[in-house]
């Protein structure tokens, strides 16, 4: 058969079924062979019956050796080649003892019995095909042997009588070695396959097993990764949560993208009563950018509890940063700073969107955009940290927001926008604060869409503290 010759387990396989095979049939043969005998004596007494059951006996007991030889063999002892010369050479007496069958001298038998003497050559020739067929071989040695001794026999024996029977076998002979063609070429492939099958059963076994290994040990690295990211989590929402997180008027959310944050905001209330704010949005997410927001809290808190101007906390935000991220990294923030009697606001814009104040009664919004770099790009000298000053009056309020807020997109990729807000914020039905509502609002249009950046928002009321704030305070 064309193709990648069969692999040592598959030629042991295919030889081990032709011993097999041809173990079971010389018993029959050998048992078919005595019934004949028997029937001929009986028709025809005298030896040479009983010669010829014997020597098919013998040749049989010398076969059954050859088998039981074979199959107490350690498999590779021995290469395939040598037991298949030996087989072939067992074959040939087995041939030699059918096509010897018309030297009985059987012309005064039974026509039944004379016709014995055709009959078995040949169905033993075809009866060996599913076992000697197994090899092509091995089936030709006993075919051509069965066809030329039953020609000689006949020859000497009949004559020129026996032309038409010897002509009829030699017929029949490119017959039957066509289909022990066919059929050992069947068996070849199935072997073949077979072993390819479970050769690739093998494989798939293996793989499966590495594949499992190798999600064992993911799982156990995801379940460590995940203990990390919670003791991460801890530790930065422990760090972080200094300042004073209730001061009145001041109203924040943030939401994260992921288990981490990468926006901090930070309120704090200074010695004079004033209120900080910080609201910072730094590069990437998650915990690469929710470390740098270590630094920025711990300067935040440390300068806005000794009452430090806005324009003093960012320049030293930005040194802090420039020293400590990496290049590429980043904070964009405002910085707040509201006065204790809350009628003006100090105010820096780093890279964020701009601050919106509603002007109590007004429905139009005054801006203050970005006047300066992110935190963290540029150094010290170049800084700018110039604050801006507003004027504030009881009902005011100012909106402080990352671009989280106005980018939170729905399932179809439709983003909130600044429009939406903008048109949230000046319903005059809303109460203040308005944060809650426009939480829900957000919420409801984002709806099942997964997070697509942190969001973070504060409202800032310029209520004045009460008589019992004051003396609180």
């Amino acid at each position: 058969m064309p193709g990648a010759p069969p692999t040592p387990t598959a030629e042991h396989e295919r030889l081990q079924l032709l011993f097999r095979q041809a173990q079971s049939t010389s018993v029959m043969a050998a048992v078919a062979a005595v019934a004949c005998a028997l029937v001929i004596m009986h028709a025809v007494p005298g030896p040479g019956p009983w010669v010829w059951m014997i020597s098919v006996l013998v040749i049989t007991a010398l076969r059954l050796q050859l088998y039981r030889r074979f199959f107490q063999t350690q498999p590779g002892r021995h290469p395939p080649g040598y037991w298949l010369k030996r087989h072939a050479l067992a074959a040939a007496p087995v041939g030699i003892a059918a096509g010897a069958l018309p030297l009985l001298h059987l012309n005064h038998a039974p026509l039944y019995i004379q016709e014995m003497q055709t009959l078995v050559p040949a169905l033993v020739a075809m009866a060996a095909i599913t076992s000697f067929g197994v090899y092509l071989a091995q089936y030709l040695v006993l075919l051509l042997t069965t066809i030329l001794t039953v020609t000689l026999t006949r020859l000497w024996v009949d004559g020129a009588a026996a032309v038409p029977t010897i002509v009829m076998m030699n017929l029949l002979a490119p017959i039957l070695a066509l289909t022990a063609k066919r059929y050992g070429d069947s068996i070849k492939r199935t072997l073949e396959a077979r072993q390819r099958s479970e050769s690739l059963v093998d494989e798939l076994t293996t793989t499966n097993n590495d594949l499992a290994h190798r999600n064992e040990l993911m799982a156990q690295q995801q379940d460590l990764l995940e203990q990390e990211e919670e003791l991460a989590k801890h530790v930065f929402q422990r760090l972080i949560v200094g300042g004073d997180h209730k001061l009145t008027g001041v109203h924040t959310w943030n939401q994260p993208m992921g288990s981490l944050s990468g926006d901090l905001i930070q309120t704090a209330k200074g010695p004079g009563d004033e209120a900080y704010v910080f609201i910072g949005d730094f590069t990437g997410h998650g915990l690469p950018a929710a470390l740098g927001a270590l630094p920025a809290s711990s300067v935040f808190l440390a300068m806005s509890a000794k009452g430090l101007p806005v324009d003093v906390i960012a320049r030293e935000l930005n040194r802090k940063l420039r020293e400590l991220l990496p290049v590429g990294y980043f904070c964009c923030a405002v910085l707040v700073q509201l006065s204790a009697d809350r009628t003006h606001a100090t105010v820096w814009n780093g890279g964020l969107p701009p601050i919106l104040i509603k002007r109590n009664g007004q429905a139009q919004y005054e801006q203050i955009a970005s006047h300066a770099l992110p935190l963290g790009v540029i150094d010290d000298s170049d800084f700018e940290s110039d604050a801006r000053r507003c004027a504030l009056e009881p009902g005011d309020a100012l909106y402080v927001y990352t671009d989280g807020l106005t980018e939170a997109e729905n399932i179809d990729g439709d983003m909130w926008g600044r429009d939406r807000l903008h048109e949230f914020l000046q319903q005059p039905e809303l109460d203040m604060p308005k944060l809650p509502a426009l939480i829900d609002a957000v919420l409801e249009h984002v709806n099942l869409a997964p997070p697509s950046d942190d969001i973070s928002v504060v409202e800032i009321e310029a209520t004045p503290l009460t008589a019992e704030e004051a003396d609180a305070a």
